[in-house]
């Protein structure tokens, strides 16, 4: 019985080591990735809209509060396009207006302003 307790023992060790050892490139904290944010609201009164789908690569989404307002963190760094798609009865700007590039870090804010139809 004394054997099998060392010789797990010694399996243990030694797949931690090999667990520490494999190194790789690190991943930066979340903190150093980028973010948007910002507020949709109705260019005609300047009243928050609610419900507006907001998305990066369409698995980065957020939808409105109550507020208008929206965040999309640790987002990949590098150039993105932000799709906008509006609740029925309104209409948003066109797409390529929100498209860029992010550097670690950077917090950008984009306003959607929507068009009552």
């Amino acid at each position: 019985m004394r054997v099998i307790r060392v010789r797990f023992a010694v399996l243990a060790v030694t797949a931690a080591a090999m667990l520490a050892g494999c190194g790789g490139p690190a991943v930066p904290p979340a903190q150093n990735y980028p973010s948007v944010h910002g507020r949709a609201y109705d260019s005609a009164t300047n009243q928050p809209v609610a419900g507006v789908n907001v998305a990066i690569a369409t698995i980065l989404t957020a939808t409105t509060a109550s507020d208008g307002t929206y965040k999309i963190v640790n987002i990949p760094i590098g150039q993105y396009t932000l799709n906008v798609t509006p609740p029925s009865g309104y209409t948003a700007p066109l797409q390529p207006l929100y498209s860029g590039s992010l550097a670690a870090g950077e917090n950008v804010t984009i306003d959607i302003p929507l068009t009552k139809q």
